[in-house]
């Protein structure tokens, strides 16, 4: 695939990566191979923030077709995408995780989805795990204390199906093309016009700002759709996994938090953390039991992160720095 800069891409493909040198490898390799792409009408810009693990190096070496930004430092996803998102005009715009496989005919597929309806604002994709099985974190509902509750407080296990709300992450394996409240970051193809000059809020690092993002293309009268014709193997969590900063670690809990909190009274906020909390809390006694009981299975390394978690919930509730948003203004 040859850059597309001097006749103007119709696609931009921005991918931010940290430390993730073969994974990041892998994708670029299948974002080159992919099917049916038309000459000059892409435009791959990879956004190396500031990789110990010769990334950039090897993008230079063995993809100079890629366009390779150098941010200097740890922006994290959504400033890495924004400083992506600057250095093209391209109409649309594919935001992809180093840590993700194209199948052949995904990407073209998607651009002559959104060509095809002038009324789809976002597109996202179906994910799959390393294991082929389906990623629930493809998509789902906007979070409320009803589906948080359901979702971590174990009701799921407890009362009929016919109760559930609408999931925070998409139950099953949905076919087609459907409306949803948000997509996943990982794979999220949009149009230029519906998201303006600013991709993601600013308070954001990683993690809960593909909720903000579609909330506002939707709130501006643009369709949000979730397309499982399109599907892209997911390797979830392969460059948070190698974070060590507590800032940055409490980005997963802090993200979607500050989505949630937008427009709602301190009484739900206060439920909101009350839900979470306990839902890891007992997860992490659970497991840890589990881990004694059959020490052989992976319970141990459940029972850690369930512990790691908490502590990242306390430092973001209890402590003003540095784990919270400067400010928590509406988006």
């Amino acid at each position: 695939m040859t850059p597309s800069t001097q006749c103007g891409p119709t696609l931009a493909i921005i991918i931010v990566n940290w430390n993730v040198c073969d994974l990041l490898r892998d994708c670029l390799a299948a974002v080159s191979a992919s099917a049916a792409l038309r000459p000059l009408s892409v435009d791959t810009i990879v956004i190396d923030n500031a990789s110990a693990d010769g990334s950039a190096a090897m993008v230079r070496a063995q993809f100079p077709w890629a366009r390779l930004i150098e941010s200097g430092a740890n922006l994290g996803f959504a400033k890495g995408c924004q400083l992506g998102y600057e250095a093209t005009d391209a109409p649309f715009v594919m935001l992809l995780n180093p840590d993700t496989l194209v199948d052949p005919d995904a990407i073209a597929s998607m651009l002559a989805q959104m060509e095809g309806d002038d009324r789809i604002g976002i597109l996202g994709s179906r994910l799959r795990n390393s294991d082929g099985s389906f990623q629930r974190a493809s998509g789902g509902a906007f979070p409320t204390l009803r589906n948080l509750a359901w979702n971590y407080l174990f009701l799921n296990k407890i009362l009929p199906r016919d109760w559930a709300p609408p999931a925070v992450y998409l139950d099953g394996d949905p076919p087609g093309v459907r409306p949803i409240d948000w997509v996943s970051g990982a794979s999220l193809t949009f149009r230029r016009a519906a998201v303006g000059a600013r991709i993601f809020h600013p308070a954001y690092f990683m993690f809960g700002e593909d909720m903000e993002l579609c909330h506002r293309v939707a709130q501006a009268g643009w369709r949000v759709l979730y397309s499982a014709r399109q599907s892209i193997t997911h390797h979830h969590g392969a460059s948070f996994a190698r974070q060590s900063s507590m800032e940055v670690l409490a980005s997963v809990y802090k993200g979607p938090r500050f989505f949630f909190r937008q427009g709602r009274g301190p009484l739900a906020r206060a439920a909101y953390d009350a839900i979470l909390f306990t839902g890891y809390a007992s997860r992490w006694l659970l497991f840890s039991l589990l881990g004694l009981l059959r020490p052989n299975r992976d319970y141990h390394a459940m029972a850690r992160f369930s512990r790691r978690y908490l502590g990242v919930m306390a430092a973001t509730i209890f402590t003003r720095h540095p784990h919270r948003p400067a400010r928590e203004q509406q988006p």
